[in-house]
């Protein structure tokens, strides 16, 4: 009997040992843990006070610079760009100013406002491109091939500006800035749909006129040489097609009249 209670002695006093080393041991990582912790938040909050620093120190705006201009001046431009020398390159909402710029000048298709760190920004403009002249209330209209209205010339006429000159009926608006719109929606549809085919078949710089009274009778000038019509908007990429490999059969110097309004059969009239 006393040789076990012995060994139970023992055996407490090797638990009672063992456990004070575990918890020695818990205490020390305790204490490791803290102190990486510790040093974790003092290495980001250091960080975070050098890289403030150097936003509002270092990189101010030194220059800005604007490219992809032909209708407007990078004075124009700047108009709308509250970018002052010495601002921080920071300091200013891009999306902010590329809408306030598309929004006070029409012949502006896109603007990226671009931070070239640590001193440089960069104004991109992608300009619209005009296309066609529409005579409407005894104004002429520039719009793009999209129909985005860019610009209102008083006291002209279509025909005496170089560009696709545009009949149009039923206009419900047409307003500097916006696309036209159509008492029916469908014309401008047919019209985009029709500017598609002409660039598809690279044949839209040679197009002279484009008549949509009505959305069921397209007419097209081309080249000066031949009135085409074109029936209605169906098939019309068929129907370019099968006009532009009529042209190719067709002399240089020839011209007359095109029916390609049945896409299946075209006839045509030499004068």
């Amino acid at each position: 009997m006393e040789h076990q209670e012995q060994e139970q002695q023992q055996q407490q006093r090797f638990v009672r040992k063992n456990m004070a080393i575990y918890d020695a041991q818990r205490r020390q990582e305790k204490k490791r843990t803290r102190r990486t912790v510790f040093y974790v938040f003092l290495f980001l909050a250091i960080t975070a006070i050098f890289l403030t620093v150097c936003v509002f120190v270092f990189l101010n705006v030194e220059e800005v610079k604007v490219d992809g201009l032909s209708k407007y001046s990078s004075e124009d431009i700047m108009q709308y760009v509250p970018i002052n020398i010495g601002d921080n390159i920071y300091s200013f909402d891009s999306e902010e100013i590329e809408t306030a710029i598309k929004e006070a000048l029409p012949y502006v298709a896109s603007v990226d406002i671009d931070r070239d760190l640590p001193t440089t920004v960069n104004v991109n403009v992608v300009e619209e491109t005009p296309y066609f002249a529409a005579e409407l209330a005894g104004d002429v209209y520039i719009m793009s091939p999209g129909l985005k209205v860019l610009e209102r010339i008083e006291d002209t006429t279509a025909d005496s500006i170089d560009l696709t000159g545009l009949s149009l009926r039923s206009v419900q608006k047409c307003i500097v800035g916006s696309t036209v719109e159509f008492v029916d929606e469908r014309t401008l549809d047919a019209l985009l749909e029709l500017y598609q085919a002409f660039e598809a078949n690279y044949i839209e710089s040679k197009i002279i006129s484009v008549d949509v009274r009505s959305r069921f009778d397209l007419y097209v000038n081309y080249d000066n040489r031949f009135e085409v019509y074109l029936g209605d908007i169906d098939n019309i990429d068929i129907k370019i097609r099968f006009l532009v490999g009529i042209l190719d059969k067709l002399d240089a110097g020839t011209k007359g009249t095109i029916d390609v309004s049945n896409h299946r059969e075209a006839s045509v009239a030499l004068s």
